[in-house]
């Protein structure tokens, strides 16, 4: 009996000092978990935001780069008045625009010029570069500025640059605040100097306060202050009373970076919480020991699921936000990041063709998507800057539907869908400019199998209807499905820019919410116009009226004749004036499989020189970049009209370039070149163009 009643002290002083043991070897591990989990997090989350705010700074540079282009574009003269920033001001995302002229003078949109000569965005700028600036204490609001700026060419020429700013950084500001587990996290963003840029505090950033002088007190003294200032590494730094600390990480398209700092009483109410659990545990492990182990990793699992879970669901918000805010950007970034990633395995299946085929084919598929959009942006600026002109051909009605349908009717039997088309005119050859209309019919026609189901059906009906006009025609094309439909909410938005009931995240249906609003202005633009009828679950209807000038059957005759040509280019030599080594090997590819000899010249210059050199009639054709170093397109084509050598002078030069608008052929043509390619080249106009001129 004594000792029964000696081993049970023992047991229970040993339970006890067990359960002692315990409870502070589960406080220290689940500290220990909890700070490393917690670090990951950390870790996500600041990644997290640093992909919204670059992407928001990325969009900023991105419009000012297309504000300035299209102003140099539509310029008239090396100058912009007042009206012209205005109207800039209004088509930008920016609080305000301003525009510095060659002279270093600033202009405004209220008239107001200041000095700005000295100012380091102007002066990147007038060397051709585009980038971020933030400016403290603004010489025209006493306000920091978060600027955007990017160089205005006219004519080739840097006539000065043009900046776009947000007045304050609340937009920043808003994007660096998230909360974790309930606590809002402390963020800054700061600049190479480690300046703070922008805060979810109460920073006044026009005193220019170091990100140092912030939270150097808060710098164990094991840390050195001098990592708050970003060397390109990312990193987690321990501060006193925060377990956790503060992550720093840079941003992928500038030299700023983030620093956040978890918040100290989301770690501490994770602790205690946990800390609660084991102590309840250690109660029940002195009465049963082997039940206590049992529950006491039961409950460490579990403390580790809810932390996981507790992740994926802080992390699924953040990515809704950042989907929700940059949608369109998403929609460029899928297709460019298919190309590039496709382009990395088909790196590495060079022994597999038919995996190399199926990547070559999905890239394909990419860059049309991607071309698709981008020729959507340009088309929309094209007509809003009035660039867009008509020129007409005679077609019959019958091949008028026939080029429509064709690019369809494929697609649509592959998703299984009925395509039925009727035709009934009483005129059928009429003028029309058959690029637009035939862009108008394949948006509406896109959309229709885009968003009619397996099984469904689309239908095209047209018809003539009664003309008021003597000498033209009136068709009516009627385009209809039974898909998805349109809510009646939506409809008064249908043909405004950039608008989608639902974007391509929710709808799986890629796009620029631009094809309807293209539909609407080329439709008017020809004189037309277009209504919609919809209902949700049942299906759309659009009707374009459209008037057209009657032709006769000999116009048909003469246009065929006209577009009949040789595909033998057999010996004939074309010179290639491209200072892009991959368009000149690209260009050179596709013409020796035409048959032409292929010579290159790397710029304007140099195109010039190896025509004065060659002998009269050595070339047949040039094909010139307008964008070189040395010497421009327009330059060389110049130089080349003057040559005293008539065979030389008179060769055809025609322009394949990026610069793709109405005033670019103007200037090409004025330059002295007989025609004009936009890139990415289309094989069968090229071949076509060139058959005209060989």
């Amino acid at each position: 009996m004594k000792k029964k009643a000696t081993v049970l002290p023992v047991l229970t002083i040993a339970a006890a000092v067990l359960a002692i043991f315990s409870i502070v070897v589960f406080t220290l591990e689940n500290r220990k978990n909890i700070s490393n989990n917690n670090r990951e997090y950390l870790l996500d989350n600041t990644s997290q935001m640093a992909v919204i705010v670059d992407d928001s700074l990325l969009h900023g540079l991105t419009n000012i780069q297309v504000l300035s282009s299209l102003a140099g574009e539509l310029l008239t003269s090396p100058e912009i008045d007042v009206a012209a920033l205005q109207r800039i001001l209004d088509d930008s995302i920016f609080d305000f625009i301003e525009f510095t002229d060659k002279e270093g003078k600033n202009h405004n949109t209220t008239g107001g010029v200041s000095e700005a000569s000295d100012r380091r965005y102007y002066l990147d700028a007038m060397r051709g570069n585009s980038g971020i600036e933030l400016i403290f204490n603004s010489r025209a609001t006493n306000e920091t500025l978060l600027a955007f700026y990017s160089p205005v060419y006219y004519r080739g020429e840097i006539i000065g640059s043009l900046l776009g700013a947000y007045r304050e950084t609340d937009q920043l500001n808003e994007l660096l605040t998230m909360d974790v587990f309930g606590y809002r996290a402390e963020a800054y963003l700061c600049n190479e100097d480690g300046l703070i840029i922008a805060s979810n505090q109460n920073i006044d950033t026009t005193a220019e306060v170091s990100i140092e002088t912030v939270l150097g007190p808060q710098i164990l003294t094991a840390a050195d202050t001098a990592d708050f200032i970003y060397k390109d590494e990312t990193m987690v730094i321990p501060l006193a009373g925060n377990e956790t600390g503060a992550c720093i990480m840079g941003l992928e398209n500038s030299g700023w970076y983030i620093v956040q700092i978890f918040p100290e009483q989301a770690g501490r109410m994770m602790i205690a919480a946990a800390n609660r659990i084991g102590i309840v545990l250690a109660v029940f492990l002195v009465a049963v020991l082997a039940v206590l182990l049992l529950l006491t990793y039961l409950i460490l699992n579990r403390s580790r699921l809810e932390t996981q879970k507790a992740l994926v669901k802080a992390e699924a918000a953040s990515k809704a936000k950042t989907d929700f805010l940059f949608s369109m950007s998403h929609d460029i970034r899928t297709p460019m990041n298919a190309i590039t990633g496709f382009l990395h395995l088909l790196n590495k299946q060079q022994e597999e063709p038919a995996k190399r085929k199926e990547y070559i084919r999905k890239m394909e598929d990419s860059s049309e998507l991607l071309l698709s959009i981008i020729n959507n942006v340009l088309e929309m600026s094209q007509i809003e800057g009035g660039g867009a002109v008509l020129e007409e051909t005679a077609w019959s009605a019958e091949q008028m539907m026939d080029s429509v349908c064709s690019p369809l009717a494929s697609q649509m039997k592959e998703k299984n869908i009925t395509f039925e088309r009727t035709l009934d005119v009483q005129h059928p050859f009429v003028w029309c400019d058959m690029p637009k209309l035939q862009e108008v019919c394949l948006n509406i026609l896109n959309n229709a199998s885009k968003y009619t189901p397996a099984g469904g059906k689309v239908s095209m009906r047209l018809t003539e209807i009664p003309s008021d006009k003597d000498g033209y025609v009136v068709y009516k094309t009627e385009i209809e499905d039974n898909g998805t439909g349109i809510s009646e909410e939506f409809m008064p938005h249908l043909f405004e820019a950039f608008s989608r009931e639902n974007d391509t995240t929710h709808s799986k249906i890629a796009g620029t919410g631009l094809g309807m609003t293209i539909v609407k202005r080329l439709t008017e633009l020809m004189g037309g116009t277009v209504e919609a009828e919809s209902k949700p679950g049942k299906g759309t209807k659009l009707t374009v009226i459209m008037p057209h000038r009657i032709a006769s059957e000999a116009d048909i005759r003469c246009r065929k004749a006209e577009g009949a040509a040789p595909a033998d280019f057999s010996g004939k030599r074309v010179l290639i004036a491209e200072d892009n080594d991959l368009n000149a090997e690209i260009t050179a590819d596709l013409l020796t499989e035409m048959g032409f000899e292929v010579e290159w010249a790397q710029d304007g210059d140099i195109c010039v020189s190896m025509m004065e050199r060659a002998e009269g009639g050595y070339y047949d054709l040039i094909l010139m970049d307008i964008q070189m170093p040395n010497m421009n397109g327009y330059q060389a084509a110049q130089a080349i009209r003057e040559m005293d050598d008539s065979s030389k002078a008179g060769i055809p030069i025609v322009a394949m370039t990026a610069n793709a608008f109405e005033e670019d052929k103007k200037n090409a043509y004025a330059a002295g070149m007989n025609a004009h390619l936009a890139k990415p080249v289309d094989r069968q106009k090229l071949m076509e163009t060139l058959t005209e001129f060989l």
